[in-house]
C-alpha cells in the first residue's frame, strides 16, 4: 500500500519513530560531506553511521563529525535496527543497490539526484517504495531555493499565466569536468534545470533534441544544447557545459520563464555579493549550501529539514517525489539518446 500524502503510513511491524530522527549515510565524497555538515547542525537529527567505498574517508569524516559508528557496507548500514532513515549520496550510477537495500529494510531514503542514470532502476526504486511504505525523496535541491521556489509559486497562483517558454544555462569550469564527466552533462548538472521545467509547467514532455561537443575529438562532450517540447506546447531550451576557466569564482546559473500574463528570470551569476580580498574577487555561494554561523544553510539544509519533517510524519513528499525522480531520468535518458542517435526522440 503506497503512503498517503495526507495520512500517517501504516506501522508494517517498524518500530516507532523517536523524538530523535536516526540517520545513516552511504557515500562520503564531496556532496556526502556537505550532507554531513549540514545534519550536523540540525535539531532532531542523529547521524547514526556512515559508510563508503573507500573506508578510511568514511573513518575521517566519522571523527570530523562526531559520528559513532562507521559501517563496512551500505549492506550493514541498512539493516542496522539503530537507523530510521538512509541517506544514499554515492556516485550518479551507484544508487539502485543502496536505496533498493535501504527500503527493503523498511528504512525511509533521501538519494541525491539523478535518482538513477537508468530508467528501469529509478522505476523500481519508485515501485519498491510504494510495496514497502517508505518514503523515497530524490535530492532535487532547486526546489528548496528560494528564488526558484519564488517562481514556482508565482505560477502556482496564477499570478504569471500560463509558461510558454523556459531557457537555461548552467556552466561550470574544466576542473570540476575532469571529476564529473564520469556522468554525461545531463544526470549531472543540466538535470537541475530539466526538473525545474518540469517543476514549473506541470507537463510531461512530448519530444527531445540534443546535441553534444567535445573540446577535444574523441573524449567525453564538454557542452550540451538541448529543447524540450512539452505536452501542452510549451518550449524548454537550455545548455549546460564544463567549460569554464578553473579559476572562476561564480555560479553561472540562469533561467527564463516567459508566460502568457508576465515573465521570471533567476541569475545566480549575479548573486549580490562579492569580497574583493588581496588575493582577487571571491563571490560566496549564499544560494544552495552557504556556511554560515557554524553549519551549512541555504537549499540543501531546507530540502533536509523537509525530508525529515516528511520522515518523522511518515506523510508522501509533495514538494518533490519519487514520481518526479523518475521523470526527470525520462527525459534525460531520452535527451542522451538523442545525442547519440542525432535526432529527436518522442516521449
Amino acid at each position: 500500500m503506497p503512503l498517503d500524502p495526507l495520512q500517517p503510513a501504516p506501522a508494517r511491524g517498524i518500530p516507532a519513530r523517536r523524538e530523535n530522527l536516526r540517520i545513516g549515510v552511504v557515500g562520503c565524497g564531496a556532496f556526502g560531506e556537505s550532507y554531513l555538515a549540514t545534519l550536523a547542525g540540525m535539531t532532531g537529527i542523529e547521524v547514526v553511521a556512515v559508510t563508503d567505498a573507500m573506508p578510511e574517508r568514511a573513518r575521517r569524516l566519522a571523527k570530523r563529525y562526531s559520528i559513532p559508528n562507521v559501517s563496512p557496507s551500505f549492506q550493514e548500514l541498512v539493516a542496522r535496527a539503530d537507523i530510521d532513515a538512509v541517506c544514499v549520496v554515492t556516485t550518479e550510477d551507484q544508487h539502485f543497490e543502496p536505496v533498493m537495500a535501504a527500503l527493503r529494510h523498511g528504512k525511509d531514503v533521501m538519494v541525491e539526484k539523478p535518482m538513477a542514470t537508468r530508467l528501469d532502476e529509478a522505476q523500481r526504486m519508485m515501485e519498491a517504495a510504494s510495496e514497502h511504505g517508505r518514503v523515497l525523496m530524490p535530492g532535487h535541491l532547486l526546489r528548496f531555493e528560494p528564488r526558484y521556489a519564488t517562481v514556482k509559486q508565482q505560477l502556482a497562483e496564477g499570478r504569471l499565466g500560463r509558461v510558454l517558454f523556459l531557457s537555461a544555462r548552467r556552466n561550470r569550469t574544466k576542473g570540476q569536468g575532469r571529476i564529473y564527466k564520469r556522468t554525461p552533462l545531463v544526470f549531472e548538472t543540466a538535470i537541475h534545470d530539466i526538473d525545474l521545467m518540469l517543476w514549473f509547467t506541470c507537463q510531461k514532455v512530448a519530444s527531445v533534441r540534443a546535441w553534444t561537443v567535445a573540446a577535444v575529438a574523441g573524449q567525453e562532450p564538454d557542452l550540451l544544447c538541448a529543447a524540450l517540447k512539452f505536452q501542452d506546447g510549451a518550449i524548454g531550451m537550455f545548455h549546460a557545459s564544463w567549460l569554464l576557466p578553473d579559476r572562476t569564482a561564480v555560479f553561472d546559473d540562469h533561467l527564463q520563464v516567459l508566460a502568457t500574463a508576465g515573465a521570471a528570470n533567476v541569475d545566480l551569476l549575479n548573486a549580490g555579493l562579492t569580497l574583493w580580498p588581496e588575493s582577487g574577487p571571491e563571490h560566496p555561494d549564499t544560494s544552495y549550501e552557504p556556511r554560515l554561523h557554524g553549519s551549512i544553510q541555504g537549499a540543501l539544509r531546507e530540502q533536509l529539514i523537509y525530508f525529515a519533517r516528511c520522515c518523522r510524519e511518515q506523510r508522501l513528499p509533495t514538494i518533490v517525489s519519487a514520481a518526479d525522480g523518475v521523470e526527470a531520468v525520462r527525459v534525460c535518458a531520452a535527451l542522451v539518446q538523442s545525442a547519440v542517435e542525432d535526432r529527436e526522440i518522442d516521449l
